[in-house]
């Protein structure tokens, strides 16, 4: 009886590093989700300044500071999607 009592203590205690590790990827991959939103969202804000005509046009210089920051946003994503 004492071997199943400590066999089965031994198993709880597999079971919990297994919930806690799972818990663990879980918030990771939440985080990960929200930040690729933000991208996301980013990226359409961008793309939309840039593209539509129905604004004056915009600056060179407020252009290049979009298209940079779009930039910076698409290498974010990508660098998401890989974990």
């Amino acid at each position: 009886m004492h071997t199943d009592l400590t066999s089965l203590q031994e198993d709880a205690r597999r079971l919990q590093v297994g919930i806690e590790a799972v818990a663990a990827e879980m918030n990771a991959y939440e985080s990960n989700l929200g930040a690729i939103q933000a991208c996301a969202l980013k990226i359409q804000k961008c793309a939309k300044v840039v593209g539509n005509n129905r604004i004056a046009a915009v600056a060179a210089k407020d252009k290049r500071k979009i298209m940079a920051e779009l930039e910076e946003t698409a290498i974010e994503l990508v660098e998401l999607l890989k974990r």
